[in-house]
């Protein structure tokens, strides 16, 4: 048996900034964040601020849904997100690995709507594995 398509989304912020600044001016715990300077996941030492929100489906979800539910979240505060992803351009960050299908999404139009209402750009990062 072939293990199934994964895939991922979340709302990131980079910059010249400190996490805990976000954390407080939108009232949410981020899933992941690192301060410019500091030891991250891929670095010893961040070239930039990061403050992530991520989906909270399991990876098998569809990628549409993550977004749902990443928006979902943001929804939570929707002045306080606007506010922060206009002002540090925020994004919607799309992860995929793909072992049965080819890459690609599609969207409905509500969701893309939605997205819109953030000022989101939107990051796909889609691979395929074999």
């Amino acid at each position: 048996m072939s293990t199934p398509d994964t895939c991922h989304a979340y709302f990131v912020v980079t910059g010249s900034f400190d996490p805990a600044e976000i954390t407080r001016r939108v009232a949410t715990s981020p899933t992941y964040s690192v301060g410019l300077g500091e030891p991250g996941r891929y670095a010893k030492a961040a070239k930039c601020s990061r403050w992530e929100l991520l989906s909270r489906l399991e990876t098998t979800a569809p990628l549409e849904t993550h977004v749902q539910d990443v928006l979902t979240q943001l929804d939570n505060n929707k002045v306080g997100f606007v506010q922060l992803s206009r002002e540090l351009d925020g994004t919607m960050q799309l992860v995929g690995y793909f072992k049965e299908h080819e890459p690609g999404t599609h969207f409905e139009r509500e969701t893309v709507q939605r997205i819109a209402q953030y000022s989101l750009a939107i990051d796909c990062d889609f691979y395929r594995c074999s």
